[in-house]
């Protein structure tokens, strides 16, 4: 039968069968498609008595079968007029051209600040009317006109009819998977062009792919941006039961305040709770809030993350509200040290929630602020002065001694903007964000089991002689620990002692050490036999943990085959994890990962119901736009400095030009008479003082 041939979408290019003919579609490149004399001819076939009579299956398979019909002879083809029975039901249902009646005439059309679409309607009068029957429920072709008054389509341009333009839902969740990872819809569209053979057998256009994926975008918060977020939160808090997330509202019910994290993050900062550091410079949402990730550094010397958070205001209140949410989160244990960029308000904040913390500022940011702030007058300089007052969060003399686990910058945090920043081209959603970071966590976490894989699976090069204090540190430390001790030993060569003080107990030994050709400079080193405690003057294993050049050398002296239990510190070892409880089920793959994290995604919109609070968007941060003054100054009329003609100046004078040209000629000095400028780049004044 005919009808069983009318369930091929007409948008998908080949051949057709209607009417006993076959029509083939014309696969010529569509973008070097060029206006035919074809196109201007006006094609009235009218078939009306052969497709009067068509039975179809449904409504919906006599649609198809007129867009099929519409392709094959250049026109688009709509939905018209349908009309209802007594009980509601739809009788009858025109199909039309896409051309039919006119376009209703505007009201304001003079203040009009867009451009006009173009004017598609001709009240062209073809169409088909389709008769529901009273048997099986069939649909048959009753009315047929088929006589247009407009220029029909060639084949190679049928695919730009709206009819023939359609996203498939396969198209849509592959669009959607490699927009989350940050390719823009111009490459997607590409992607999807080359994997369908052209642009003519797509099946869609670049602005029918981006409609489409912000229809998707919008279903996905379509009761709002933070319900949705919080229904997110609600799914992945009933699969991971130590998932945390407090937030916070202000008087008009609006998102205020919110931190997370979940049971693998939580777990991590039970091992590296010593140092934390965070900072609030990423704002590109549309709601103009700041991005906080408190973030850290696991035993491969590589970032972590803990938590994150957004706030409304950058404001001593909020930041207090974020470090103690984060404590209780963390089961109220808190850090040894905090890095930040230097923000008052989070100095504040944090000798109010963590005082016994030691802070200390951003070394890369004090550094920027410097060469910003100074040039001239530095004693006198406000900068100067107020860095010089709290110099104790900055200068080395007062940090020594401090554990900050070689962090000197939150550049690890501005790593992860940058991040932030590929993956989220454009102001994005709440969602949109929380999906970017957890996605660049997951990357963490998998860079994480290869530097495990790597630190338990493979052996380092060994470079010195020491073999067995080299293996010792190797089967201990990870391998970034294991070069950065390996550095130390290469250097520890560069040392001798000059003198050995024996203490009255015989249990403590006193060395000075000097350095090769620098006997000025001596570092002191203490070693109690009893407790194997090695303590050296430069307290570089105080501030970063693994040790220093000045402890190996001493160990090499006393013939130490392994290293000493004091000098380990775990957090730096292949086991710094192993007490921890693992949340990752690393059985589960990743197709199932993937799929529960998109039923997370698409539910949002259905599960609204099981948010109890209903919250608001917050005010979405207005675009600046440059203001246009209503009354435009004139444009200043250029003259020539040497003639006073308008238009030109002085160097393209014409006057200037013909006395050049003349017998007589001016020198140079006529040329400085004349006022003509010679510009030259001056040096640089090396009296000028900038610090970097």
């Amino acid at each position: 039968m005919f009808n069983e041939l009318l369930l091929t979408s007409p948008s998908t290019p080949g051949p057709l069968n209607l009417h006993n003919k076959i029509f083939v579609m014309d696969h010529t490149d569509a973008d070097n498609v060029k206006p035919t004399k074809e196109c201007h001819k006006v094609h009235n076939v009218d078939e009306s008595d052969i497709l009067v009579g068509q039975f179809f299956c449904s409504r919906d398979q006599a649609w198809y079968f007129y867009k099929g019909f519409a392709r094959e002879h250049g026109f688009s083809a709509r939905k018209g007029t349908a009309r209802l029975e007594v009980e509601r039901n739809v009788k009858t249902q025109e199909f039309c051209c896409s051309k039919e009646g006119f376009r209703v005439s505007k009201v304001n059309t003079v203040n009009h600040q867009r451009a006009h679409t173009p004017v598609t309607r001709t009240g062209c009068k073809a169409k088909v009317v389709v008769t529901a029957t009273n048997t099986n429920d069939q649909w048959v072709i009753s009315k047929s006109y088929q006589k247009h008054n407009h220029a029909l389509c060639t084949p190679a341009m049928t695919p730009f009819m709206r009819s023939n333009r359609a996203v498939s839902k396969a198209d849509i969740d592959e669009a959607t998977t490699l927009k989350e990872v940050g390719v823009g819809t111009s490459q997607v569209m590409n992607y999807l062009t080359q994997q369908a053979g052209g642009y003519h057998n797509v099946g869609f256009t670049h602005k029918d792919l981006y409609k489409a994926l912000q229809r998707g975008k919008a279903k996905e918060i379509v009761d709002g941006d933070v319900n949705a977020l919080i229904a997110y939160f609600d799914y992945k808090k009933h699969n991971d039961h130590g998932f945390f997330i407090t937030y916070s509202i202000d008087e008009s019910g609006a998102l205020h305040n919110l931190i997370w994290s979940d049971s693998t993050l939580r777990s991590d900062y039970t091992c590296f709770d010593d140092v934390i550091a965070f900072d609030t410079t990423y704002k590109d949402n549309l709601y103009g809030r700041p991005i906080m990730p408190i973030v850290g550094v696991n035993h491969h010397h590589n970032t972590i993350v803990f938590s994150t958070a957004i706030i409304a205001v950058e404001t001593s209140q909020y930041f207090e509200w974020v470090l103690q949410n984060f404590l209780e989160a963390m089961m109220n244990k808190s850090p040894i040290s905090v890095v930040t960029d230097g923000e008052r308000a989070m100095q504040r904040a944090i000798k109010s929630v963590i005082p016994y913390a030691k802070h200390k500022l951003c070394s890369w940011h004090l550094s920027r602020n410097a060469q910003a702030n100074i040039e001239f007058n530095i004693e006198k300089h406000p900068w100067v002065i107020e860095k010089g007052n709290t110099r104790h969060l900055w200068a080395q003399a007062y940090l020594t001694s401090h554990f900050f686990a070689n962090i000197h910058s939150t550049q690890r945090y501005e790593s992860m903007n940058a991040s932030l920043a590929i993956a989220l081209k454009h102001k994005k959603t709440y969602l949109d964000i929380v999906c970017a970071i957890e996605d660049g966590i997951s990357r963490m976490c998998m860079n994480e089991l290869k530097e495990d894989y790597l630190s338990s699976h493979t052996k380092p090069f060994q470079i010195t002689k020491l073999v067995d204090l080299e293996s010792h540190a190797a089967e201990i430390f990870t391998r970034e620990s294991f070069h950065a001790f390996q550095d130390e030993l290469l250097r520890e060569t560069l040392y001798r002692i000059e003198e050995e003080i024996q203490s009255l107990s015989d249990e403590c030994q006193h060395y000075i050490l000097s350095k090769y050709k620098e006997k000025n400079m001596t570092f002191e080193i203490s070693f109690d036999s009893r407790t194997e405690t090695l303590i050296c003057s430069c307290k570089k294993f105080k501030t970063v943990g693994l040790p220093c050049r000045h402890q190996l050398h001493i160990l090499k002296h006393l013939d130490y085959t392994y290293f000493l239990g004091t000098l380990i510190q775990s957090r730096w070892t292949n086991d710094a994890k192993a007490s921890a409880p693992n949340y990752v089920d690393l059985n589960v793959s990743l197709e199932v990962m993937q799929m529960a994290r998109f039923a997370a995604l698409r539910s949002t919109s259905i599960n609204q119901s099981i948010v109890v609070n209903n919250v608001r968007d917050p005010q979405r941060k207005q675009r600046k736009r440059k203001e246009v003054p209503k009354n435009k100054v004139e444009k200043k009329i250029r003259r020539c400095g040497y003639c006073n003609g308008e238009g030109y100046k002085k160097l393209t004078c014409p006057q200037v030009k013909l006395s050049l040209n003349t017998s007589t000629q001016p020198t140079s000095t006529d040329f400085f008479e004349d006022g003509i400028e010679w510009t030259f780049s001056p040096a640089s004044d090396d009296n000028d003082l900038h610090i970097s």
